[in-house]
């Protein structure tokens, strides 16, 4: 019951008070949150705000190569679809999806679904490799 009294903040509103005010004060005023969702809004806040990755970010991608990841998700419309065609790992690329504040594209249930997409999945690859 107590988590339907609070609702959850928004990400830009956790991102100023982290940098105004500091990690504890988003805690104290957060409290309820875990500090895993509280630290993903900050770095998702700052996504959204800034418009690039925090500097503490241990990652190979270059943000460029991140910025590909997000479209090549949208276009093949699932995350485990974007993470199979760039070779990632599906918690990486919902990572990148999370803090650039796109939502999580929802490829289509069914036989049907899953078969065009997979034949986008293909074709993605075989462009790639041309």
């Amino acid at each position: 019951m107590t988590a339907s009294l609070h609702v959850r903040p928004d990400p830009v509103r956790v991102y100023r008070q982290s940098v105004s005010h500091g990690y504890e004060s988003c805690r104290l005023r957060w409290w309820w949150m875990s500090k895993s969702d509280l630290s993903r809004m900050i770095s998702q806040g700052r996504a959204i705000t800034v418009g690039e990755r925090s500097a503490k970010a241990r990652r190979t991608l270059t943000v460029e190569q991140e910025a590909e990841v997000v479209a090549v998700a949208l276009e093949l419309g699932g995350v485990l679809y974007a993470a199979e065609a760039l070779g990632l790992s599906e918690s990486l690329v919902r990572t990148i999806l999370r803090e650039r504040g796109v939502d999580y594209p929802r490829a289509p249930g069914g036989r049907h679904g899953s078969t065009a997409a997979r034949a986008r999945v293909a074709e993605y690859i075989a462009r790639r490799a041309a």
